[in-house]
C-alpha cells in the first residue's frame, strides 16, 4: 500500500495514489467536458475545475506526498525566469503554426480556443484591454496553478513512485494532452461528436512537447512552481495573440 504520498484516511480507500489520480482525472475530465459543450450556463465549471485542481494536494497527499510532487522551495531558480521566456516563445510559435496552416479556419486550434470563450456581444462592446483582462486573469492564475499542481504534481508523483520518472512524465503529458482536445481536436455538435484528425493530432503532439518541458521546468528546479510560472507565461502569450490578432 502508498503510505507515503497519501493522507492515512485516503490510504485506506484507495491503497495506491496513481489510483486516486486516475479517478479524480476522470472526474476532473468530465466537469472540463461538461463546462465546454454544455450550455453555456455552465461554462464557468471549467474554471471551477482548475480551481478545485489548486486544493487537491493538500486534501488527498500527506506532507511528504506533497514534497514529492514538487510543492515546496525551488532550489535552482534560473529555470522560474528561463521557464517563462521559454514557454512564452513556444506559445507564439504554435500560433504562427496554427495561423501558417490553417488561417482563421476551424481547424486553427487558437481559433477554437477563441471560440471556447463563448464572448457575446455585450462583452464584445467592451474595450479590448478590458476584455483581455477578464479572460486573461483567470487564465494565468487558476489553470496554471491547478493544472501544474494536478498533472506535473500529484500525476507525476504518483507514477514515478511506481514506475520511474520516465514513465511519470510520458503518463503526465499523455493525460494532459488528453483532456486538451476536448479545447480542440474533439467537438459535441447537434449531429454527435466530431474529430479534427489533422489538425487535432498536431495539437495533442504539441501539448505533449510543452508537458514535456513543464516537467522538464519542475524536475531541473527541483519545484513545481518553475513550471507553474512557464505556464502562466504561456497562456498569456497565447491570449494576446488571440484577443490582438484573432479576435
Amino acid at each position: 500500500m502508498d503510505t507515503t504520498l497519501l493522507r492515512p484516511r485516503w490510504v485506506r480507500i484507495f491503497q495506491h495514489a496513481w489510483l486516486l489520480n486516475l479517478v479524480l482525472f476522470l472526474i476532473l475530465a468530465a466537469i472540463r467536458c461538461w463546462g465546454l459543450f454544455g450550455p453555456a450556463g455552465v461554462r464557468m465549471l471549467v474554471m471551477l475545475s482548475f480551481l478545485l485542481m489548486w486544493f487537491l494536494p493538500f486534501i488527498f497527499y500527506s506532507n511528504s506526498g506533497r514534497n514529492a510532487a514538487g510543492l515546496k522551495r525551488i532550489q535552482h531558480t534560473r529555470w522560474l525566469f528561463g521557464g517563462m521566456f521559454i514557454a512564452a516563445l513556444a506559445s507564439l510559435m504554435i500560433f504562427l503554426i496554427g495561423y501558417g496552416l490553417y488561417g482563421l479556419g476551424e481547424d486553427n486550434w487558437y481559433i477554437s480556443l477563441r471560440d471556447s470563450f463563448a464572448i457575446d456581444a455585450t462583452l464584445k462592446q467592451l474595450p479590448r484591454l478590458q476584455l483581455f483582462l477578464i479572460y486573461t486573469l483567470p487564465a494565468v492564475l487558476f489553470s496554471p496553478v491547478g493544472e501544474e499542481f494536478f498533472f506535473r504534481g500529484m500525476i507525476h508523483a504518483s507514477v514515478e513512485k511506481k514506475l520511474g520518472p520516465r514513465a511519470a512524465t510520458a503518463v503526465n503529458a499523455a493525460a494532459f494532452s488528453g483532456v486538451h482536445l476536448l479545447h480542440h481536436g474533439i467537438s459535441w455538435t447537434s449531429t454527435g461528436i466530431q474529430f479534427a484528425w489533422i489538425s487535432g493530432s498536431l495539437w495533442f503532439m504539441m501539448m505533449l512537447g510543452l508537458s514535456w518541458f513543464l516537467t522538464h521546468c519542475r524536475e531541473k528546479s527541483g519545484s513545481i512552481w518553475p513550471a507553474v510560472a512557464a505556464h502562466a507565461a504561456f497562456n498569456l502569450v497565447t491570449n494576446v495573440t488571440i484577443f490582438w490578432v484573432l479576435l
